[in-house]
């Protein structure tokens, strides 16, 4: 099992993995324009023309945005097994969360349709894929940063 771990990612890669794509995936949404961008979930026109609802996706984006940022300075910077442990903890259950509200407003067997189109799978798609891998830290847990540089020294 030890030698299979060590091709999984760890604290560090995932976070950065996750942050850079919630950056440059909400990101590419303000480039294109965010009711062009949410168009294409078949948002109804007067929804789109509504000051309040570009408001409201003005706000998720501009979270999803931070919350890269966040993950990315924690990849970077996030140091003991303790923190790193809760923090996995924590980033797991927020994105099974995530995960769970992505999926039940797709337009998929597991969704109402709110949003509708194969678009609208591919947030809920990414948010499996980042719930997975925050798993995948909180089932077996990193190893110290002093061991692998001990193993790989």
């Amino acid at each position: 099992m030890a030698t299979f771990r060590k091709f999984l990612p760890g604290f560090r890669a995932i976070c950065l993995t996750i942050g850079i794509l919630d950056v440059l995936m909400a990101g590419s949404l303000f480039a294109k324009g965010l009711m062009v961008s949410m168009a294409e979930f078949r948002v109804p026109q007067p929804t789109l023309d509504s000051p309040h609802y570009h408001n409201a996706i003005e706000w998720v984006y501009t979270h999803m945005i931070v919350l890269g940022l966040v993950l990315i300075v924690l990849g970077l910077y996030g140091e003991g097994q303790r923190f790193r442990r809760w923090m996995a903890r924590l980033l797991f259950v927020v994105h099974a969360y995530y995960t769970y509200l992505d999926f039940r407003y797709s337009d998929s067997a597991l969704g109402n349709g709110l949003y509708q189109g194969p678009a609208s799978v591919f947030p809920a798609l990414f948010g499996l894929f980042a719930t997975l891998l925050f798993l995948r830290l909180v089932i077996w847990e990193d190893e110290p940063v002093e061991k692998r540089e001990r193993v790989t020294a």
